[in-house]
């Protein structure tokens, strides 16, 4: 993973997407944010969709705020939720649609 953040290219398939992802694993947020020049907001439960921004940005997510699945070309869409330390989600989270 490079040390300055520098955009990313959209995954190819699902396979390059899960390596990406398998690379962040083991970093904090914090770890992350300083890789990418980006400030962290004081308070995450008002700046909820800013782990998301973040996430997208490592991954190559190439829907920004367009209203599309944020891998368009591959069918996915990025969702991230809160978890606590021992891995278990803090809120609920269905899908409404598949």
């Amino acid at each position: 993973m490079p040390d300055y953040f520098s955009p990313v290219l959209p995954p190819e398939n699902e396979a390059a997407l899960l390596e990406r992802a398998r690379q962040l694993a083991g970093f904090t947020l914090g770890e992350l944010a300083l890789r990418a020049g980006l400030t962290i907001p004081r308070d995450l439960r008002r700046d909820k969709g800013w782990v998301g921004m973040l996430l997208e940005r490592y991954l190559g997510a190439s829907a920004g705020s367009k209203p599309e699945q944020d891998f368009a070309a591959l069918g996915v869409e990025l969702k991230t939720i809160r978890i606590d330390s021992s891995g278990l989600p803090l809120e609920n989270a269905f899908v409404c649609g598949a």
